[in-house]
């Protein structure tokens, strides 16, 4: 017979039984997620002058591959390069805000920031070398991006008296050529040219609209649209394959092109009386922007045409009702565009017709 009391040690042992099997059973191991920023990528630096010109993109993942969300700032480091030694070393140049920075511009995810030696510009014929850190909210800084080197060395003075001249979708420049080094020297030899166009001041694309580099002074922006605002500097350049060693900008010109061309002359216009007055028909224009046309009516030929109504009209016929009898009249048609100016064609040929 199992008493009260052995039930009581039974129940004791299995469950002391059950507490180390399950003590002893290992959980797969949790891997903590790594906040720290991912390094900013794509960094270069460009010498213009006595200035170092740095770009980079900014993370867009942390360390644990997930997606950045508390990107903070970015801290650039910078240190002398000297030929036969590894250099001084880095120390912290700048921070740069993730957003709405005051010291960088920001072109999407790009950066780009100037390092001018503290305002007093950086030394002639000294090397340098960067890299950049990303920081979150937590102040935990990213792995170093890669470094990379640049050596500062006198550039050509910017090209002088950039003017733009707009004409029909496209921008006709032109300026005055560079002809010594930002140290005063002279230049080896005649530099190329590059343009560089955006769409508000100061911020322009990173590409040169120009596919090669210019010999020449001046240039022609076509395929552009009309009446938007083009704004454009040159840099002169003294080597001839990028990287390419430029200049800092010249002045700063605004153009806005605009259609000026009108459309061509009606063709064959040609008349019919009726009841309701002269009909008037002629041939279809072939412009793309066309807007319609006007009809113009004289008691003279080839003189004192006067308009006989207010907008154009998109038909290729038109009813003159407002006629006298025993009245000669002479018809002429012209053609209009659409564009702002709503430039108009000469008159067609006229017709000559009399009312009995």
């Amino acid at each position: 017979m199992v008493t009260r009391h052995q039930i009581l040690v039974l129940g004791l042992l299995l469950g002391s039984s059950l507490f180390l099997l399950s003590c002893g059973r290992k959980a797969p191991p949790v891997v903590p997620e790594l906040k720290v920023p991912a390094a900013p990528d794509r960094l270069s630096a460009l010498n213009r002058g006595n200035l170092v010109y740095l770009s980079w993109l900014k993370p867009s993942k942390n360390l644990s591959g997930k997606p950045l969300r508390d990107l903070m700032e970015f801290e650039i480091y910078r240190r002398q390069v000297h030929e036969e030694e590894e250099g001084s070393p880095a120390s912290l140049l700048a921070r740069v805000k993730a957003i709405m920075p005051e010291n960088a511009k920001v072109s999407g995810d790009s950066f780009e920031y100037v390092d001018d030696g503290e305002g007093k510009g950086l030394i002639y014929e000294r090397r340098y070398a960067y890299f950049i850190r990303a920081v979150n909210y937590q102040k935990e800084a990213s792995p170093p991006s890669k470094e990379v080197t640049v050596r500062v060395y006198p550039s050509p003075v910017p090209p002088l008296g950039l003017t733009a001249i707009a004409g029909d979708g496209m921008v006709f420049l032109s300026w005055e050529p560079s002809q010594l080094r930002t140290d005063g020297q002279p230049l080896a030899k005649p530099p190329r040219y590059h343009l560089y166009r955006g769409r508000t001041p100061s911020s322009h694309d990173p590409k040169p609209i120009n596919p090669e580099p210019i010999l020449g002074q001046s240039y022609v922006d076509f395929g552009l649209a009309n009446d938007v605002s083009y704004y454009y500097v040159a840099r002169a350049a003294d080597n001839e394959a990028p990287p390419w060693h430029e200049s800092l900008d010249s002045n700063e010109v605004a153009a806005i092109p605009t259609d000026r061309t009108p459309p061509s002359r009606p063709r064959h216009l040609g008349f019919a009386l009726g009841p309701e007055g002269v009909r008037l028909a002629w041939d279809a224009n072939s412009e793309s922007d066309l807007l319609g046309y006007f009809v113009y009516r004289s008691l003279y030929p080839r003189v004192g045409f006067v308009r006989l109504h207010d907008s154009p009209i998109p038909l290729i016929t038109y009813i003159d009702r407002t006629i006298a009898p025993s009245t000669t009249y002479y018809y002429a048609v012209s053609a209009v565009d659409s564009s702002p100016r709503q430039n108009e064609s000469g008159l067609s040929q006229e017709v000559k017709v009399e009312i009995p």
